[in-house]
């Protein structure tokens, strides 16, 4: 029974054409499938892989930064030299407004210095040097000028209300918009000018 059925199992196989016989069949069957065509500019390796090239964009964004410019205004502060005091050495020196009330500034030099608007309120400045300083409306109420030397300072609207001026040289000195100057006191001053000539060193 087992041999009648390889028999006719063997008998098919001629028939049919299984086995060996049916390899070249099958290499022409698949020999048929058509040819894919690959489009120009695709890259082939030697294994028949088409290597697909993905173009990225990048998409840049600028980004416009605004620059706002704010202009300062000069600056009205000025630097006072107010150092020049322990030095006793004030020439030229910017001393605009400075309180110097009480302090004891005798033998310092002030000469061409700007003052205008200082408080020298009981100050004590003799022997001090003011050749040619700006004094305007500088106060000096009771201040003590002994033998200061005030030659050609500008003293418009500057106080010397009490002030000792005893031996203090007011040669070409303005007095004439001076306030609280008596009589009393330019006597005791060394030199000054009046309507007429007067010797000013």
């Amino acid at each position: 029974m087992v041999i009648r059925r390889i028999g006719m199992f063997l008998a098919l196989c001629l028939v049919a054409g299984c086995g060996a016989g049916s390899a070249p069949q099958y290499a022409t069957e698949t020999s048929n499938v058509p040819e894919v065509t690959k489009p120009a500019g695709t890259t082939v390796t030697d294994s028949d892989t088409t290597v697909l090239t993905t173009s990225t964009t990048s998409t840049t964004t600028s980004t416009t930064s605004t620059t706002t410019s704010t202009t300062i205004p000069p600056t009205t502060t000025t630097v006072l030299d107010t150092m020049c005091i322990k030095l006793t050495q004030c020439q030229y020196a910017n001393l605009v407004g400075v309180d110097f009330s009480r302090l004891q500034l005798d033998y310092t030099d002030f000469s061409v210095a700007t003052m205008t608007g200082a408080n020298f309120t009981g100050t004590n400045l003799t022997q001090s040097l003011l050749i040619r300083a700006d004094l305007s409306n500088a106060n000096f109420l009771r201040a003590n000028l002994t033998n200061a030397n005030l030659t050609a300072a500008l003293m418009s609207g500057a106080n010397l209300e009490g002030a000792n001026l005893t031996g203090t040289i007011l040669c070409d000195v303005d007095l004439k918009t001076v306030v609280g100057l008596t009589d009393a006191q330019l006597a005791k001053a060394k030199k000054f000018k009046t309507k007429g000539k007067v010797y000013c060193p």
